[in-house]
């Protein structure tokens, strides 16, 4: 038989367990989040970039 106060310890021990899982699953989420965004902007970039030199080789063609 477990004692009483060994088995309070273990119920805390558990619980602080589960808290730090839940934190970890939260972070690893906003760290994946911000890869998505900062490899999305990085798409938008380069597509501008592609937009904006098109522009201009057309208005240089134009003229």
């Amino acid at each position: 038989m477990i004692p009483r106060s060994d088995l309070q310890a273990i119920i805390e021990y558990k619980h602080q367990m589960k808290v730090i899982q839940l934190n970890l699953q939260r972070w690893t989420r906003y760290y994946e989040v911000g890869v998505e965004e900062q490899l999305w902007s990085i798409e938008v970039k380069e597509k501008l970039s592609i937009k904006t030199s098109d522009e201009k080789q057309y208005a240089i063609y134009i003229q």
